[in-house]
This record gives C-alpha cells, structure tokens and sequence, in this order.
C-alpha cells in the first residue's frame, strides 16, 4: 500500500512537471497581471500624458523659437539696408554680448570724414576797384610810351655783380651805371647811427615744400624776411605765399616765367611784371609789395625804366653765395661760416627757397647774427 503510494506520488510528480511550468509560469504571470495592471496602466497613462505634455511643451517651445527666430530675422531684415558710400555700424548689431566680447581691433572703424587742407587760403575779398585800375593805368601807360623805352639803353649785365669785405664794413658794387638813379638799390646805404640791421630775402622761382621748413625757423625767432615769387611758384606753392604774408613777411614780384627779360620785346616785358600781380590779387587777395627782382640780376637802363614806371624798386644783393642749384648745395657749415665772414651792416642778402642747406643752416645762422646784435628788417624800411 505504502509502494502504490510512492508511485502514485511518483507519477502525480511526473505529470505536475510535464505540464507545471507553463501553467505555473501562466497562471503567476495572470496573478502578476491582475495585481500590477492598474500600476502599470496608470505609469502608461502617466508617460502617455508626459510625452504628450512634452511634447506639446517642444511643441510650444518651438514655436515660441520659431516665433521668435522670426521676429529677429524680421527685425534683421528691417535693419539691414544695402550699403551705401557711407554706411555707419549699427548700435543693435554691434554691440558685443554680455558673455563673450569681441576683440577691440574687430569693432567696425569709425567713418571719417575725408582729410581737409590744413589753414587753407582765405577766399579773395571783392576786387579792389582801386588797385586793379592802378594796374591796368600802369600797364597801359608803359605800352602807350613804347617808343620812349625802346629809345633807352638795353644794355646790360648777365647777373649782378658786387664785392665782399671780410672786415664786416658796408660791400661794394660793379654797377655799371648808377642804380640809384633808376630806382635800384642793392643794400641800405642809410642805416641809422646805433642801428644794426640786415634784411634776409629769399627768391622764389619754383614751387618747393621746403619753404614751409624756412618759414617755421623764422618764425621762432621771430624774423622777418621777403620774398621774391613767380607766377609759377605762386601756382603751386600760394598756400605758402598766404602764409608770408599772415605772418608779417613781403612777398615781392619775381616775373611769371623767370625768364632773362632783356630779349623779351616791351609787350612780354609788361605781362612778365603784372601778370604775376593780378593773379596772387585774384586768388588771395593780397597786394605784392612794391620791390621787384629781375631773374638772375639781369639789368638795363631800359628794365630798370619799366620797373619803375610799373611801380616797383629793382632790389639787388650785398650778400650771395650758390644755393641755387638744389643737386649741388653747400654744405650747412658753409653756409654759417660764409654769414660769419662777410655779413655787414644794411646788408640785402640773397638766399633761395628750395636749398636744403639753407633749411639746415638757417637757425644756426639766425643765432648767431642775433649774437651780433642785429635785427632783421624788411625791405619796406628802403623807401
């Protein structure tokens, strides 16, 4: 009983294993079902309202961003003009953020306006109805008198010529007629007694930048000086020539051409002298002092006649030496050792303004006539 016992066990257990696991596993898996069901529904519902809720929060974000992208591609687009000549940076657009600022050599540049001329000309005043007949009266008188200067000598010297001292006493001259008596003069014969004066003139045949550095020394010495200018000077260098006269110092009628005018007939003779004069009237309105200086020194009684008649004083040199010539200068201790040498009271000194020894020199030289106790005058003292 106890053996038909035991195998019936046996074969109960033979069939609970035979059919067991998939209906034990079914039915623990139904118990799971039934007890975990409502979790899992309400997780499912609970992740289903989630990702809805997410997603209509993305929704929404991205439409905000869509929006708002919009908006600042719109504000963009109304900010955003075609470029002009001279499109300026917009404040909006270029202004750095508040976490990375951009370097300073990437900020947009400035718009400049364009360089302007520094002190230029001031514009010429009305025409002054006196001087412009004064000029044509002048002109017309000569030309309608041309067979009275055809009649004078036109005999003449290549250049001036005249002799130094090294005892600083007064030079000499190898006129070959007297120049007084022509209105000529080549250094001041009356310098008062206890005077000590010399008068610095530069010639001005062509237009140079180094006139600028010239007028700069003596301006810090506070000297004066005249100036012989041309026609063509004056067209490329009439800033300068306003600036001699702004600053106290003659500018003086030099010809238009600086031209030997001893070969010229009694018509070009006239237009080298007043054409010179209208054009620095008309374009600044200054006057040309009343001294006139003829190319090279050239001269004739019959020149120095129509310079005289034009108005002027032929102005010669006791002073000179070769600083004409701006590929073969001297050197600026030349320069200082010659003023040394040979200056003199009422001396008239020749210099040009495009020697750069000159430039060099200048202030030396300055200081050390200014050590010897003389002023520098202006050809206005002559008469």
């Amino acid at each position: 009983m106890k053996k038909k016992a035991i195998v019936m066990a046996l074969s109960l257990s033979i069939l609970i294993l035979s059919l067991g696991p998939g209906c034990a596993r079914a039915k623990n898996t139904s118990v799971v079902t039934s007890s975990e069901s409502v979790s899992e529904s309400t997780q499912l519902s609970e992740e289903s309202s989630s990702e809805e809720t997410t997603a209509e929060t993305t929704k929404s974000t991205t439409a905000a961003t869509t929006e708002e992208t919009t908006t600042e591609t719109s504000e963009t687009e109304e900010t955003t003009e075609p470029e002009s000549e001279t499109t300026e940076p917009s404040s909006e657009t270029s202004e750095p953020s508040e976490t990375t600022a951009p370097p300073e050599t990437t900020a947009p540049p400035e718009t400049t306006a364009p360089p302007q001329p520094v002190d230029p000309p001031p514009p010429p005043p009305p025409e002054d109805p006196d001087y412009m007949a004064f000029l044509q009266e002048r002109r017309n008188y000569i030309l309608t008198n041309a067979d009275y200067y055809y009649s004078l000598s036109n005999e003449c010297k290549e250049s001036w010529c005249f002799k130094r001292t090294t005892d600083h006493s007064p030079s000499g001259s190898y006129e070959f007629f007297n120049i007084g008596e022509y209105n000529g003069v080549y250094r001041n014969k009356n310098v008062a007694e206890g005077d000590k004066v010399i008068y610095l003139t530069f010639d001005c045949g062509y237009s140079s930048n180094r006139t600028g550095a010239i007028l700069d020394v003596l301006a810090a010495h506070g000297a004066k000086a005249s100036f012989f200018v041309t026609k063509k000077y004056l067209e490329g260098s009439l800033d300068y020539a306003v600036r001699m006269k702004q600053e106290g110092h003659m500018v003086c009628n030099h010809t238009v051409s600086h031209k030997n005018l001893i070969d010229m007939n009694l018509d070009q003779v006239v237009s080298e002298i007043f054409d010179v004069a209208e054009y620095f009237y008309t374009n600044t309105g200054y006057k040309l002092d009343p001294y006139f200086r003829p190319p090279s020194g050239t001269y004739s009684k019959r020149l120095m006649s129509v310079v005289r008649d034009a108005g002027y004083k032929t102005v010669f040199w006791s002073m000179a030496y070769q600083d004409y010539d701006p590929k073969n200068q001297p050197t600026p201790e030349f320069v200082v050792e010659h003023f040394a040498t040979y200056h003199h009271n009422g001396a008239i000194v020749l210099m040009h303004n495009d020697s750069q020894a000159n430039v060099d020199a200048l202030d030396a030289v300055l200081t050390l006539l200014e050590s010897e106790g003389y002023r520098f005058g202006l050809l206005s003292e002559l008469g």
